[in-house]
């Protein structure tokens, strides 16, 4: 079956979203999203309140292998397919990655140099690191969604499953 690209990508605004037709089959990767905004605003929050060093060090480094994965899956798998499907360039997006990349390490840092709880490098770090988040989750989801949205639920299904 040959596949036309339209002339441009599927524009549909944030706010009609839920209640697309398709949506339902997309709320996972929203899901995800609005996961990793919590545990990064947790993390925040914690440090803020001098939360257990260890504790937060360890949460942050196994959140972030979570982010990592998903953010592999988008860069390998949701990403070229997309961009092949709808023309569709996703620089933005991987530099969003790169940059979140950049601040983990400032926070691994913050974390490695704190001496005691009451450290504000820390929160510092964290809060840094969430605002890069949130900024780049935004941009994705509003270059993502419309465009999975637009997919048929067959296309989506081979897109998925393979099949």
């Amino acid at each position: 079956m040959t596949q036309i690209t339209p002339p441009f990508a599927p524009r549909i605004p944030r706010s009609e979203w839920a209640s697309h037709d398709n949506f339902p089959e997309h709320v996972l990767l929203l899901g995800s999203h609005t996961n990793f905004r919590r545990i990064s605003r947790h993390l925040v929050d914690r440090a803020a309140q001098a939360g257990d060093l260890f504790q937060i060090r360890s949460l942050f480094r196994r959140w972030i292998a979570a982010m990592r994965s998903h953010e592999s899956y988008e860069e390998h798998k949701l990403y070229p397919y997309l961009s092949e499907r709808w023309s569709q360039p996703f620089e933005a997006a991987k530099q969003g990655h790169a940059e979140l990349h950049d601040k983990y390490d400032d926070v691994l840092s913050a974390l490695s140099d704190a001496q005691d709880v009451a450290d504000d490098g820390v929160r510092r770090a964290l809060e840094a690191h969430d605002r890069v988040l949130v900024d780049h989750l935004r941009l994705e989801e509003d270059m993502v969604i419309p465009l999975l949205l637009e997919l048929s639920r067959e296309e989506f299904r081979r897109y998925s499953y393979g099949h």
